[in-house]
């Protein structure tokens, strides 16, 4: 009988021990976005950040064009998954001395000779020109930053492109290069 009531004794304090918990170790903290690889971000000497997860990104570009014949503007466009699109701007002015101003008036006699000869082909030809006209280009749900020179555009784009096809986060900073995750 003791001994059935020594073990009777010892599982109910077995099971009192084990119901005491000790209390729950925290979780490790959540890897921040300054750490994180699977983060592309940019940080802008004007106090500006962008984050955007890698897995989001479903597109990146470059590109130039003129924006109402008095600025050229080198954009870079991230597309993601959600409404939101990234838009990074250099502008350059279009002065009327610059080798760009007279390209540009080149140019845009070029494409009035080619549009001519275009609509004598087909009427609806002639218009296959994309027009940019700062405000009214800008869409809801983008998010826009400028920086101020053509290299610091083109070590953006660098970078992402770089986090892109490695797969592996990098943090971009203005003014200050970039890093791998």
């Amino acid at each position: 009988m003791k001994t059935i009531l020594r073990i009777f004794i010892f599982t109910v304090l077995a099971s009192l021990a084990s119901a005491q918990t000790t209390p729950p170790t925290p979780a490790p903290a959540p890897a921040t976005d300054s750490n994180n690889p699977n983060f592309w971000q940019a940080s802008f000497t004007n106090g500006g950040h962008y984050l955007v997860k890698l897995n989001h990104i479903n597109c990146a570009s470059k590109h130039q064009y003129i924006s109402d014949g008095v600025a050229r503007v080198v954009e870079v466009t991230i597309g993601t998954d959600t409404a939101v699109v990234a838009r990074f701007y250099f502008f350059e002015p279009a002065g009327k001395d610059t080798p760009l101003n007279a390209g540009q008036i080149l140019l845009n006699r070029a494409q009035d000779t080619a549009q001519q000869a275009a609509a004598r082909v087909s009427p609806n030809a002639a218009r296959l020109n994309v027009v940019k006209n700062y405000p009214a280009s800008t869409h809801a749900h983008t998010v826009e930053y400028s920086v101020q020179d053509e290299a610091t555009i083109n070590s953006l784009y660098a970078s992402l492109l770089a986090a892109i096809s490695s797969g592996r986060g990098r943090t971009w900073k203005e003014g200050g290069g970039d890093s791998a995750k």
